[in-house]
C-alpha cells in the first residue's frame, strides 16, 4: 500500500512543478489612461496599467516590461520601437508613465506588457492600443452652423419671457473616397449636443455627446474610427445639432446661467489611404444646412417635440436633394481651448420596462417604471396623423395617482410626438 501511495504523491509533485514552469500567471485588463484602447489620448506621456492573475495564492509582481510600437507588426517584430522600457525592478502595475520617443498627432499606438513574479515569467500580453488627440495646429475645420433665430416659435427668451426655443438644425456633406482606406478618424465637437452619421448609420453609442462644459474656459471634441464604416466612393456625413446648454434652455432666470450662442458644429475627417496619400473632410462653407426639419424644439428642461411630417427621409445619405437646403453660416469659435474629451460620454446602460400601465379618469395613462431614472420613452403607438401624442415625465406620484410636478419649477418635462400618417 506504502509503495502504491509514494509514486501517486511524485506525480502529483511533478504535476505541480509542470504547471508551475507554466506559471498561469498571466497579464491582463490592459489600459491606457485607465481606459481600454482609448482614441484621443491627448498626454504628452500616457500612463499604463495592468493586471497579472494566477490560479495560485500569494501573486506577486516583481518587473515589468513594455514595449510600444508604430504598428502591431512592428510589435510583434520588437522593432523599431517607439519604447522599450527594459526589464524595470518594481511592483508598479498601475499608472505607468510612457517614458519613449515623441508621440505624433492622431496617430494610432500599440504596447504589450511582461512580468516577473513570484511565480516565475509570464509571456507578453496580448497587445493593447489606442491613438493620440489631435494637435491644435492640425486642425483645419471652421465652425458651422445656422446664425439665425428663423422658425415659427423660436425664441432666444427676455427679460419678460425667460423661456428658450430652437429647432435643432441638421447639417450635412457628400464626399468622395475613391481609394483604398487605410484608416479613418473622426474628430468631432457639436455645441450643445450632437448625432453624428456616416452613410446613413449612426456614429458610435454615445449620447449627449460631447460633454457638458463651461464652454468659456473648455471645450470638448471627441474621436472616432470610422474606417470600416466609410464606402468606396461617394459617402455622406451627417449631423444633427441640438442646444444642450450652449443655447441655454432659460434666459436670465436661473442663477449663474448663461447662454453661449446657437447650435455649432466642428467636425474632420481624416482619411489615410492605402497609396500612402491623405485626404481630409473639414466643416467648412461647402456644407448645408438646414432647421426646418421634424425636432422642431429641444431643451434639457422642457423636452422634444418631434413632427414626423418634417422627416428629411435620407438626409444622411448619398443623392439626397439638398438644393433647398441653405448653405452654411461661419460660426464664431467658442472661447474655451479646444480638447480632446478624456471621460466617457452618457451611453444607453439599461433597457427597463413599465412595472405598471394604468389609465386616468381623464383617458391619459400612467407608466410606472418602478424606479427613479434618467431616460426615454419607447414606445409603439396608433396615432393619427397631424394629432399630438405627449408625454408628461415626473419622479413620483401624488395621492390621487396624478404626477406629482412641482418639484420641477418651471420645467415642462414633456416631449410631444406628431404622427405623419
Amino acid at each position: 500500500m506504502i509503495r502504491r501511495i509514494i509514486p501517486l504523491m511524485l506525480a502529483l509533485c511533478f504535476g505541480l512543478a509542470g504547471c508551475s514552469s507554466d506559471n498561469g500567471a498571466h497579464v491582463k485588463n490592459l489600459r491606457v489612461e485607465m481606459k481600454e484602447n482609448p482614441l484621443g489620448i491627448d498626454s504628452a506621456h500616457p500612463r499604463f496599467s495592468w493586471q497579472v492573475s494566477s490560479d495560485r495564492p500569494d501573486l506577486v509582481q516583481t518587473t515589468y516590461r513594455i514595449q510600444v510600437a508604430a504598428s502591431p507588426e512592428a510589435l510583434a517584430a520588437e522593432g523599431p520601437l517607439m519604447w522599450d522600457s527594459g526589464t524595470v525592478a518594481s511592483d508598479a502595475s498601475v499608472l505607468v508613465p510612457y517614458e519613449g520617443e515623441p508621440l505624433a498627432s492622431g496617430q494610432y499606438y500599440w504596447w504589450r506588457v511582461k512580468l516577473s513574479t513570484n511565480q516565475g515569467d509570464t509571456q507578453w500580453s496580448e497587445p493593447g492600443s489606442w491613438s493620440m488627440a489631435l494637435d491644435d495646429s492640425e486642425w483645419t475645420a471652421s465652425w458651422i452652423g445656422e446664425d439665425a433665430i428663423s422658425n415659427p416659435g423660436e425664441s432666444a427668451g427676455s427679460d419678460k419671457d425667460a423661456m428658450t426655443r430652437l429647432a435643432a438644425r441638421y447639417l450635412r456633406k457628400e464626399f468622395s473616397a475613391d481609394k483604398t482606406v487605410s484608416r479613418a478618424m473622426l474628430y468631432i465637437s457639436g455645441l450643445g449636443v450632437y448625432e453624428a452619421y456616416l452613410n446613413g448609420e449612426k456614429i458610435g453609442d454615445d449620447v449627449l455627446a460631447p460633454g457638458l462644459s463651461q464652454y468659456d474656459k473648455r471645450v470638448y471634441y471627441n474621436v472616432y474610427d470610422v474606417t470600416e464604416m466609410l464606402a468606396s466612393g461617394k459617402n455622406t456625413l451627417g449631423v444633427i445639432l441640438g442646444n444642450g446648454r450652449y443655447f441655454a434652455m432659460r434666459w436670465k432666470s436661473m442663477q449663474n446661467l448663461k447662454t453661449f450662442g446657437l447650435p455649432s458644429l466642428l467636425a474632420q475627417l481624416n482619411i489615410e489611404y492605402s497609396d500612402g496619400t491623405k485626404a481630409v473632410v473639414a466643416s467648412d462653407g461647402s456644407w448645408k444646412v438646414n432647421s426646418r426639419g421634424p425636432i422642431v424644439a429641444n431643451n434639457e428642461f422642457d423636452g422634444e417635440e418631434y413632427d414626423a411630417r418634417l422627416e428629411f427621409e435620407g438626409w444622411d445619405k448619398n443623392g439626397f436633394d439638398d438644393s433647398g437646403w441653405k448653405t452654411v453660416d461661419m460660426m464664431d469659435a467658442p472661447k474655451g481651448r479646444l480638447s480632446a474629451q478624456q471621460n466617457p460620454n452618457i451611453r444607453i446602460q439599461e433597457t427597463i420596462k413599465p412595472v405598471a400601465i394604468f389609465e386616468r379618469p381623464d383617458g391619459k395613462y400612467i407608466l410606472d417604471m418602478g424606479q427613479n431614472m434618467v431616460g426615454w420613452l419607447k414606445v409603439s403607438l396608433k396615432g393619427k396623423a397631424g394629432q399630438p401624442i405627449t408625454m408628461r415625465f415626473a419622479e413620483i406620484l401624488q395621492d390621487d395617482g396624478s404626477l406629482y410636478v412641482d418639484n420641477l419649477r418651471s420645467a415642462k418635462a414633456t416631449d410631444i410626438y406628431i404622427p405623419a400618417r
